[in-house]
């Protein structure tokens, strides 16, 4: 045994040190026969005992370790107390200030004195310190041993004495007393505070709530608090309600491209002069656009822009990167991939093939009809990919990589096999084929090797001169659609506050460089232009305003006097604006940020906002208290109950639980299936009037614009409604008593939007997030939201979007039955495409007769007949194509060579069971046989009403 400075050394198998501070008394002599023990009694119970001392030196060696333990135990104590004193007065600073204490103030607090927590839990520890150091102890211990849950409880202590002082001015604040949610929101003053508010349950009242707390309790004075908010409109009505509410004129209520405007204006001592093309994207864009057409007088220009349109206007993805071809097939939906010449192509590949003969003025015909009248498995005439007239040739791309196979999702075997047969076909008939293959797009000799074979086959080529293609991509629309992607470009180029340089850096990085890069140089003289513009011009537009704000407030040039920066619909807020936000806080450290929004309804990323700022607050700012109001004044429970489990399917979401103050106990969202839009907009409009019929407000809302209706002849119709058209995204804040959505299709011009982003916007757009539509699914929610009573969907059965395929599958609370008869469908298309296993079979008519059809045509073109004794559909399971109306007991037999229909037929011997695609004197013929048993199936089938 040895003493150091800090305690006892036991020595023995593994020596160890017992500290002073952990021995709770003085150290014990237990006797023994022969040798005598040491017990040293810790503080946590535990005895350790050293033996083997000798009687003799036993109570020596005692005396000696119990004068060095209460010696190190008083010294220790004695050079506490000066940090206790101070914990003491640093923790009476914190709370004289009768406020909230905030996490930042407490954690340093703890940083400071942390280590006190250890040496002030000795039970004795009276015994070592006076009265009234002992009495400053007593009053910090509980902030020592408890720590943050501590602090945490004097700070709801005082949100709750605070909610009780100010209850009389919470009740007549607003129009209707505050929610006790939206009080205590108001109340805390934590350095960083997120309100999350459902839809309709007082965002608003809740900011004006926040602003007059702070001044009725003397936490701030008018000139210390800044609102924002995103539109004039939005922040024009936040300031008459404090005006009119509280009384105060002189609190700033801004958005944020009028506070850029007064940070420039008191730093550069002048007002600046904003440019016309600020506030106007038609402006901007016609701006761009006859830049673009003066650009194109320079022929380097123009020659970029041609090469552009036919190498670089779609995004190239191999088929050999999709695992399902309903995958693929939404890739080409997405993109809508045409030719130069107008076509809807079935690939990139044949694109660019299609692109290369127009452009070498070779005169070709997509999918033209082969010469011979022949037929292939599913009856269709054959069709190859190309056909050049003037040369009798033909062209067939094949989806094969250089080991011959095929991609994921085809049936390896019957591609190969339909290869040997076109081969067979044109061999036998002696007509010339040039055959180009996948692998060779993917090792970029697509077009050299396309070529080869056109000179070798004898093909003339006549280049098509640059005005020519761009006086035809003109007739398409073409040029005036990429002046549109470019002005948006700019818009979003600005706000990034990158340079060109970093664009490129962008481009560089990107999977499809070649592209992008294509891409950059066409924008950067635009860019360059629009910049001289208002250089010439003495003007900034909003991007600018933004801009220029945040440097002259992250230098300093700008002294904010803000304290408190109040934030409306912070779903909203951009990295840029965010940026802002973060720079005038940080020239105060006794600053508050106070955002309100929902990240439900987080619906404008293609303007720059991110949602993650919202959704990952706490890593953007710091510590952060967050609130939830989650008791809506605007829909009832039935809305709520749809909206909120439709919007939570992304798990990215929020988890909240909004509850409705109206309660119902009917359904109140209503599916109409109809293939007319305007009997769907009938039938809603007229049940609303039989329900309310004089004064109901009805907001008719579409993803899209365009899908807007006649209104003028609807209100004569309904003269007691209150009719309003407006796009999801524009009813953003609105509601009505009644909502009516139009255009839930699949597609491009659906809803959710099946459209793809031009990868230029998307390099410049916040990252898109993992869960499919995820943006969609919230303006969704938005839709849903703005109704108080009760929501209309209408959908066209047959081409119904995932959104209503998904209430219906999954069983939300909603009508489906609602409105039946002559007009409406009554179910939507719900037989899956074999083929693509993404889209649905639909009842189309022909001359001969009714037939099912993939709704994903002309992608996906499998067709199937529909059931001879009831027209529905066919489904097949097993060895079988069963009729899909289970009261119809017919079945068609599968031919298990080719997937054709098996027929009953008559021969010599009898009947016996022979593929439909059996044919006499074509290219293509299925012989598969199979002979009848007694029974009449001759395959062990059920029994059934068999097709023959």
């Amino acid at each position: 045994m040895t003493v150091v400075s800090q305690g006892i050394v036991l020595s023995g198998h593994k020596a160890h040190t017992v500290p002073f501070l952990r021995i709770a008394s003085s150290i014990a002599i237990e006797p023994g026969y022969v040798w005598d023990a040491l017990a040293i009694h810790l503080e946590d119970g535990r005895v350790i005992r050293f033996g083997g001392v000798s009687k003799k030196t036993a109570g020596s060696l005692q005396a000696e370790l119990n004068r060095q333990a209460r010696s190190h135990i008083k010294g220790f104590y004695q050079a506490l107390i000066p940090d206790l004193r101070q914990a003491y007065q640093q923790a009476q600073a914190l709370f004289s200030q009768q406020r909230y204490i905030r996490h930042a103030a407490a954690r340093q607090w703890l940083n400071n004195h942390g280590h006190l927590r250890h040496g002030v839990s000795r039970r004795d520890i009276a015994h070592y310190l006076s009265r009234e150091e002992y009495q400053l102890l007593e009053l910090i211990r509980p902030f020592l041993e408890k720590g943050i849950e501590h602090f945490a409880a004097v700070n709801d202590a005082y949100v709750q004495f605070q909610l009780k002082k100010y209850r009389d001015y919470f009740d007549w604040v607003e129009s209707n007393p505050l929610t006790d949610r939206q009080r205590k929101a108001c109340v805390i003053d934590e350095q960083y505070n997120l309100v999350l508010a459902g839809a309709g349950t007082g965002k608003t009242s809740t900011m004006i709530g926040r602003a007059g707390y702070l001044l009725k309790s003397g936490l701030a004075t008018p000139g210390q608090i800044l609102m924002l908010a995103y539109a004039n409109k939005a922040a024009g009505e936040m300031q008459e309600r404090i005006q009119s509410r509280l009384g105060i004129s002189t609190l700033t209520v801004k958005t944020f491209h009028s506070l850029g405007k007064q940070i420039i204006t008191e730093v550069e001592g002048a007002v600046p002069s904003i440019d016309k093309m600020a506030d106007d994207e038609t402006l901007r864009a016609r701006f761009v656009d006859d830049r673009i057409k003066r650009l194109l007088l320079d022929d380097r220009y123009k020659s970029r822009l041609v090469t552009y349109f036919t190498r670089f206007l779609y995004p190239y993805k191999s088929r050999f990167a999709f695992k399902t071809e309903g995958a693929y097939h939404a890739y080409i939906l997405e993109n809508e991939i045409r030719t130069l010449q107008g076509e809807l192509v079935k690939s990139y590949e044949e694109c660019e093939i299609a692109n290369y003969l127009y452009r070498q003025g070779i005169v070709y015909e997509y999918e033209a009809h082969y010469q011979v009248n022949t037929a292939g498995p599913d009856f269709k005439a054959y069709q190859p990919d190309f056909y050049l007239p003037e040369h009798g040739l033909y062209i067939e791309h094949f989806a094969v990589n250089e080991n011959g196979e095929t991609p994921p999702f085809i049936d390896s075997r019957k591609y190969l096999e339909g290869m040997a047969w076109k081969r067979a076909l044109h061999e036998t008939h002696k007509t010339r084929l040039i055959e180009t293959f996948s692998y060779q797009k993917h090792q970029g000799v697509l077009i050299d090797a396309l070529r080869e074979q056109l000179l070798a086959a004898g093909v003339q080529f006549r280049p098509v001169p640059d005005d020519q293609l761009l006086s035809r991509l003109r007739e398409f629309g073409e040029v005036s659609r990429f002046s549109e992607l470019i002005a948006k470009v700019l818009a979003l180029f600005k706000a990034a506050f990158l340079s060109v340089k970093d664009l490129s850096s962008l481009a560089h990085q990107h999977e499809d460089k070649e592209r992008m890069l294509a891409a950059v140089q066409l924008f950067e003289p635009v860019y360059q232009a629009y910049q001289q513009h208002l250089h010439d011009a003495g003007t900034i537009d909003f991007d600018d305003m933004i801009g220029k704000a945040i440097s002259y407030v992250e230098s300093g040039r700008y002294r904010s006097p803000y304290r408190y920066v109040l934030v409306d619909e912070f779903q909203d807020i951009s990295a840029s604006r965010a940026r802002l936000v973060k720079a005038l806080l940080a020239q105060h450290p006794d600053n508050s940020l106070f955002c309100v929004g929902d990240d439900w309804q987080a619906i404008y990323r293609f303007t720059g906002s991110d949602v993650s700022i919202t959704k990952d607050f706490e890593r953007h700012f710091g510590f952060t208290a967050t609130s939830v109001l989650d008791k809506t004044f605007r829909f009832n429970n039935k809305i709520g109950e749809v909206a909120s489990r439709f919007v939570s399917r992304n798990p990215a979401q929020i988890k909240k639980r909004i509850q409705s103050h109206r309660q119902v106990d009917q359904a109140a969202v209503s599916l109409i299936r109809t293939a007319t839009e305007s009997i769907g907009l009938n039938a809603a409009l007229a049940r609303i009037a039989q329900k309310q019929p004089a004064g109901a407000s009805v907001l008719i809302l579409a993803r899209f614009h365009f899908r807007q209706p006649e209104l003028s002849g609807l209100k004569r119709q309904y003269p007691q409604l209150k009719l309003q058209f407006m796009t999801v995204h524009a009813s953003k804040g609105r509601e009505a008593d009644y909502v009516i959505v139009l255009g839930l299709e699949h597609g491009k011009q659906g809803f959710p939007s099946e459209k793809a982003v031009h990868a230029l916007l998307d390099m410049l757009l916040p990252q898109v997030e993992d869960y499919r539509y995820a943006e969609e699914r919230r303006l969704f929610y938005v839709a849903l939201t703005r109704a108080r009573h009760h929501v209309y969907l209408i959908a066209d059965g047959n081409k119904a979007s995932s959104f209503v395929r998904e209430l219906v599958n999954d069983k939300y609370a909603i009508l489906t039955d609602e409105f039946q008869g002559s007009g409406f469908q009554k179910q939507l298309a719900d037989t899956p495409c074999e083929r693509c296993k993404t889209g649905y079979m639909v009842a189309r008519k022909s001359r001969h007769g009714l037939f099912y059809g993939c709704n994903q045509y002309p992608l996906c073109s499998h067709t199937q007949k529909g059931c001879p004794k009831c027209g529905s559909a066919l489904i097949t399971e097993g060895k079988l194509r069963i009729c899909k109306n289970r009261d119809c007991e017919v079945a068609e037999p599968v031919c298990p060579k080719c997937g054709g229909s098996m027929i009953l037929r008559k021969g010599k011997y009898g009947q016996f069971w022979g593929c439909a695609n059996y044919r006499s004197n074509t290219g293509f013929s299925c012989a598969h046989t199979e002979q009848v048993t007694k029974s009449g199936d001759g395959r062990g089938l059920p029994d059934r009403d068999y097709i023959t």
